[in-house]
């Protein structure tokens, strides 16, 4: 009778190399995992941390997959790239993503090998990102005020979660940075102060779409939505490489019969030059008129 061996190997990727998937909604998501090449995958567990206790992402063992260990709301959309599992191959496609399915993915692989007559087990570990983004197109009237939609999965208010409106053109600054369960208007951009918040702050079902109020032709641009929980104690946006999970391109037009930007009083501030130049050339019109209506000097004859 063989005896048993059992070695535990180092996880294939830590936590700070996971790997980035961002697909859109309604795509398949390729979920790679490898294994060993030469050894027979007994297990085979693809899992979320947070759904565990309530099933699987992807359950195989012993030559077969178990859909009733499976979570709910992955029945019937998963399944192995190559169901022989060749070359330790074990990833799976996910059809049909939703909002719902952003988070990340843990593949357990268990191998059994016979090495100088003893039965050698393994572990390998692998982690995936997902990221399912979310693409919206806003048209509106300046002045008016606008919700930007966005839904992190699995976040709610006692999440210690980090909420990140930004748009690339402001630099550094952000739209509304949310922590600690209020805004951080140190690292706001100035024409955002006292105009954006949370439309949710208890931020449930995941809710944390952002209200912008008394919308301007400035804020025309392209808004994404990130958002993570909080494990350090870090400042600035340390996690550049995460996808958004939404991304928003407002257009903003002018209330019909103004054009040229905002106005005040009925004059255009963003145009001075152009004001300027109407107000020279009106003198000038006036001016001209002036002396064509002027009657001409009396002479001498005009007495006589």
């Amino acid at each position: 009778m063989l005896s048993v061996v059992v070695f535990f190997s180092l996880p294939m990727l830590v936590a700070s190399a996971l790997k980035e998937v961002c697909v859109r909604p309604g795509q398949a998501a390729t979920l790679q995992c490898w294994g060993p090449r030469d050894a027979h995958i007994t297990l085979l567990e693809w899992s979320r941390p947070e759904l565990v206790s309530q099933g699987y992402v992807f359950f195989f063992q012993d030559q077969r997959s178990y859909e009733n260990y499976q979570h709910e709301s992955f029945k019937g959309r998963v399944q192995l790239r190559d169901s022989s599992m060749k070359d330790g191959d074990v990833t799976v496609i996910l059809r049909n993503v939703s909002i719902s399915d952003t988070g990340t993915y843990d593949c357990q692989i268990t191998t059994s090998s016979t090495r100088n007559g003893e039965r050698v087990v393994k572990e390998f570990q692998h982690s995936i990102n997902l990221t399912v983004t979310e693409s919206v197109q806003i048209n509106i009237t300046a002045g008016q005020n606008v919700i930007l939609p966005c839904r992190a999965p699995n976040i709610d208010s006692n999440s210690k979660a980090v909420v990140e409106w930004s748009r690339a053109d402001l630099g550094k600054d952000y739209v509304l940075l949310y922590r600690d369960e209020q805004p951080d208007p140190g690292e706001q951009h100035p024409s955002f102060k006292n105009r954006v918040d949370l439309q949710d702050r208890e931020m449930k079902d995941g809710d944390v779409s952002l209200i912008l109020n008394d919308v301007t032709t400035a804020d025309r641009g392209t808004y994404e939505c990130r958002v993570f929980r909080r494990r350090t104690n870090r400042r600035k946006r340390a996690h550049l490489e995460t996808d958004p999970i939404s991304i928003i391109t407002l257009s903003v037009v002018d209330p019909p019969g103004q054009t040229g930007g905002d106005t005040e009083d009925g004059v255009s501030r963003g145009h001075p030059g152009l004001v300027a130049a109407l107000s020279l050339f009106a003198v000038i019109a006036s001016l001209a008129i002036f002396i064509k209506l002027k009657p001409p000097p009396k002479t001498l004859t005009d007495d006589i």
